[in-house]
């Protein structure tokens, strides 16, 4: 599906397509090609990198009953919401009154200078209570609002409820303060969270929420999710693993993971780069050697990698390993927009993709349309 977004704006799966900010999203005509073209209505999808969950929602969407996993707390949480969100704003309206009077004066203390920069008074007493009130494990309307306070704490003047920040990454303390006084923004808007929370929430609902087959996101390793699990007989193993080296996925939502009940501040004993090469290779392997006794037999495996030659070498060569008897199609190309880490420093001014997919006998013909070739032989 070439140039053409399979759902309008005006729709309620485009507006709960995009709900939440991470990394290596998947474009949406890509996810949805894939499934429409690799399965059929009623077949699961499994997605063990989830992300905030674009390609279990896409599935669901389209009648696909889909599982994601993720072990980040932020992905996880904006996957389950689109995934199973709650379908009344009148109640999220009633819990975002109650959060807000349950605010203390304590909670409009700003304790650092950089919390101090960031949020106004009002803004900092709001968070901390959604911090303590709000149960996002285990309550579908307190994630759902949870979900809606953490898209929008950190965003651009006026879009949010902070100074000015990336809305994606997180970038360190001393940055931002820096940052905001190199630029005389030294105080944060004074905005009022629950007026603008309202406004966000009305417009995600305006065309309701989509019909969906069910879908379910487990926050957790997915090594240890899928060991645990009984065999799911999936037609269609649809992921995007982290990449090697290149982006910290814990130190680069320290805020989002701040208001989840961590500290504010990036923490490098859980920084998730994998920068070592072997743990990065026993990462995917492992992942995909779990992932092998879930997918029915003629199951077919999409995985897109950066096309940085580590990741790619190692995407590759774990699905030859794991799947030993399966051709393998490859592609490369760049994505048409640039990806948030140009912005950073972080890449080139255009994210370039690498897709390996097993096709199994599915598909015929679709993926040499999709410019897919064999993969070259081992050297």
């Amino acid at each position: 599906m070439k140039g053409k977004l399979p759902w309008a704006h005006n729709t309620a799966a485009q507006r709960w397509y995009t709900f939440g900010r991470y990394y290596a999203m998947f474009p949406l005509s890509f996810a949805h090609d894939a499934i429409a073209s690799l399965t059929q209505p009623g077949e699961l999808v499994l997605d063990p990198f989830c992300g905030r969950g674009n390609a279990p929602f896409t599935a669901t969407v389209l009648g696909r009953p889909s599982i994601g996993i993720d072990i980040n707390p932020v992905g996880w949480l904006f996957s389950v919401v689109k995934l199973q969100p709650e379908f009344d704003p009148l109640k999220l309206f009633h819990r975002l009154d109650e959060v807000a009077r349950a605010q203390t004066k304590q909670d409009r203390r700003g304790r650092t200078r950089f919390e101090t920069m960031a949020w106004s008074p009002n803004v900092r007493a709001f968070l901390r209570s959604a911090r303590r009130e709000l149960d996002w494990k285990f309550s579908t309307l307190d994630r759902t609002l949870m979900a809606f306070i953490a898209l929008h704490m950190q965003d651009k003047i006026g879009a949010g409820l902070s100074n000015n920040l990336w809305p994606t990454i997180a970038c360190s303390p001393q940055y931002a303060v820096k940052w905001w006084s190199i630029n005389g923004m030294l105080s944060p808007p004074d905005v009022d969270p629950v007026a603008l929370l309202t406004k966000k929430i009305l417009r995600r609902y305006q065309y309701g929420t989509p019909h969906q087959a069910q879908g379910e996101a487990l926050l957790s390793d997915a090594q240890i999710a899928l060991k645990d699990s009984e065999g799911l007989n999936a037609s269609l193993l649809l992921t995007s693993p982290p990449y090697n080296g290149v982006t910290d996925y814990w130190n680069d939502h320290w805020i989002r993971l701040w208001l989840l009940g961590y500290s504010l501040r990036k923490d490098w004993g859980r920084s998730a780069r994998y920068q070592n090469v072997e743990d990065y290779r026993s990462l995917i392997h492992g992942v995909f050697l779990e992932a092998r006794r879930h997918l029915a037999d003629d199951a077919a495996i999409l995985v897109r990698s950066d096309r940085r030659r580590q990741t790619a070498t190692t995407c590759t060569e774990a699905l030859r390993q794991t799947w030993p008897d399966r051709r393998v199609l490859i592609r490369s190309h760049e994505a048409p927009h640039s990806g948030i880490s140009v912005h950073h420093g972080r890449g080139g001014s255009q994210a370039r993709e690498f897709d390996i997919l097993l096709p199994g006998d599915r598909g015929a013909g679709w993926w040499e349309e999709r410019g897919f070739y064999p993969a070259p032989p081992r050297s």
